[in-house]
């Protein structure tokens, strides 16, 4: 899901907060919707950002789409909840400081014209940055948008706030203070040391948005928060906290309220949420008077409400044969491309099995065959996938290095070797043990066809080396245990950004503010390079820490990459993206704002 869940210049050089995430993107030219490529010069800290502007478009009445995973939360931002399902909704609804575009094939973060007045980088020693708001900006109550959103993200992602808030801190601890100025239509930002991704501050290309203060003013008792400090004792009382972790759990209509284009029209937080136009957004109308998503978890099944015009829109799990069959209909638009999600395994640290037994995790690692993974569930989607040799970038980014080549080979009698030297003794039932401890643990993961595919390859091949890996499939396993850490060993994928930032999240020590480091991994020297990467301006320099992040890991192995997972999606082929003179071009997937139905505000009839 994380999302995450990353854009821009700076910031393609990396950052934001990954989301825990069932997709990702393959590569189809077809689409127009281009390769995530970083850029090897980025634009110099407060360079000049493009501006977008949301275009005039004509209405085109009600839409109905399918995900593979519903809408749950309108609070997205909280390690309990953070996940790409939320995201379709929380674009629609919520201000973002910049938002990702898709311009020329490429991928780019440029301000929301509608909401920002303008965003500029005055000092950089220290790093300020002006915050100008549209005065005409409002919530759906028709409470103003401006500095106070802001000022709540800094009161409570600090570095110990974001523990007690139990959301991401990377950027927001290096924060010193933010003042609020003209009626809080200006927030200026000013941090204690350089933060290289600001782009991703409360924006959605960092897996961060702003939620409406006022709300958060009104349920946790507290006049102003522009008057608090983050050691404030008002801050840290249960209701405050309350305020922000729970008030905004489902879509409560009290609390989920729009600042976007489009509002809650009603939700059951799981199978059907319903959106309509937000009638108090002062930006141009959106497109559809009514957007409809449903959850249908079967690509064949979504696939065929497609083709019978029941739905206009799906955004599903990569599945091959679905894939191939819809891109042999002429009135389907096939949609995938290059992504940043990708498929892992993650061995919990925190279990003695593998955090005593390293050979373990070696002989694992040994005996999962990738390429037969590879080939059986990705190859007739992404003709060119392969095994992933990074987690910290993707094959298609500038800055990638394989660190993983000898892994994952489906080597039977190497991992027998690694088990047997680690003194591991073959029992007669054919499964190794030690000192009484059974080379025998589940591997958990969501129920989704294509998991439950790959834990059946990777099984059935390390049973032959002597390890017994059991099913444990569950359909809320995102939502529980992963998210808690109660596995063994956990299948799953990342949503990432072109920010890298917040894989301090996932790969900080839990101490040092992992939040949503799931399998407690900890690594002092990990810790400190990313530390490092987060304020280093030098691209170069800085690609070279993330890379030596990923050597550290690689060796370590507390998690296997798999592969690059492809994302899917497809639409009625009479639907396009419109410009203000009525131009369509293709849809576009970009995966850390919602999918296919990111710029839906702008979508028309051609």
């Amino acid at each position: 899901m994380r999302r995450s869940t990353a854009i821009s210049a700076m910031a393609l050089l990396a950052a934001t907060s990954l989301v825990l995430g069932a997709c990702s993107a393959g590569t189809d030219s077809s689409t127009g919707g281009g390769v995530n490529q970083q850029d090897a010069k980025p634009r110099e800290i407060g360079g000049e950002d493009k501006v977008y502007k949301r275009p005039t478009v004509p209405d085109m009445g009600e839409l109905t789409t399918t995900t593979e995973e519903g809408p749950r939360n309108y609070q997205n931002m909280i390690s309990a909840t953070n996940s790409g399902a939320n995201l379709i909704t929380v674009v629609a609804l919520q201000p973002s400081v910049y938002i990702g575009v898709v311009e020329n094939g490429a991928f780019e973060q440029q301000i929301d014209g509608d909401l920002m007045e303008s965003v500029k980088v005055t000092s950089t020693n220290p790093q300020t940055i002006e915050y100008k708001f549209q005065k005409a900006a409002v919530w759906e109550d028709g409470a103003p948008i401006g500095c106070k959103e802001i000022y709540l993200q800094f009161l409570v992602r600090g570095e110990e706030t974001g523990k007690k808030f139990t959301s991401a801190s990377a950027g927001y601890q290096d924060i010193k203070e933010v003042r609020c100025t003209d009626d809080n239509k200006t927030a200026t930002v000013v941090f204690d040391k350089p933060y290289a991704d600001y782009r991703g501050l409360f924006s959605y290309t960092g897996n961060n948005s702003m939620l409406p203060a006022h709300i958060f003013e009104r349920n946790a008792g507290i006049p102003d928060i522009t008057k608090l400090t983050r050691t404030s004792p008002e801050l840290v009382t249960e209701q405050a906290i309350n305020a922000y972790t729970k008030d905004w759990l489902g879509f409560k209509p009290e609390n989920a309220i729009s600042g976007g284009p489009f509002k809650i029209k009603s939700s059951d937080s799981r199978d059907v949420t319903v959106l309509v136009r937000n009638e108090k957004y002062w930006g141009p109308k959106a497109a559809p008077s009514q957007v409809t998503i449903r959850t249908n978890t079967n690509a064949q099944s979504a696939s065929q409400q497609l083709q019978n015009k029941e739905i206009q829109v799906v955004d599903t799990q990569a599945d091959a044969p679905t894939a191939i069959q819809l891109k042999q209909i002429p009135s389907i638009k096939l949609i995938a491309q290059g992504g940043q999600t990708y498929e892992h395994i993650d061995f919990n640290m925190a279990r003695p099995l593998f955090k005593d037994n390293p050979e373990l995790r070696k002989a694992v690692a040994t005996c999962v065959d990738r390429q037969a993974i590879v080939n059986n569930l990705v190859k007739d989607i992404d003709a060119n996938a392969k095994p992933l040799g990074n987690v910290m970038f993707m094959p298609n980014e500038v800055g990638y290095e394989d660190h993983y080549a000898g892994v994952g080979e489906g080597n039977v009698a190497e991992a027998k070797k690694v088990m047997e030297a680690g003194g591991w003794t073959l029992g007669g039932d054919g499964i190794y043990t030690k000192g009484g401890t059974r080379a025998e643990f589940t591997l958990s993961y969501k129920t989704l066809d294509r998991r439950h595919k790959s834990w059946q390859l990777i099984s059935q091949k390390c049973k032959e080396a002597g390890i017994q890996i059991n099913s444990g499939q569950k359909d809320k396993f995102h939502d529980g245990e992963l998210q808690r850490g109660q596995f063994d060993a956990a299948l799953f994928a990342w949503l990432g950004a072109l920010n890298k930032s917040n894989f301090s999240e996932n790969y900080f020590s839990k101490d040092k503010g992992g939040e949503g480091n799931y399998n407690s991994y900890s690594n002092a020297q990990v810790d400190t390079l990313l530390a490092a990467a987060n304020s280093n301006l030098d691209y170069p320099a800085r690609v070279k820490q993330l890379n030596d992040v990923d050597k550290l890991m690689a060796a370590d192995l507390h998690t296997i990459p798999l592969f690059q997972v492809p994302d899917m999606a497809a639409t009625e082929a009479s639907i396009g993206v419109c410009d203000s003179s009525g131009k369509a071009s293709d849809v576009t997937f970009l995966n850390f704002q919602g999918g296919p139905t990111w710029d839906m505000w702008a979508w028309c009839r051609r």
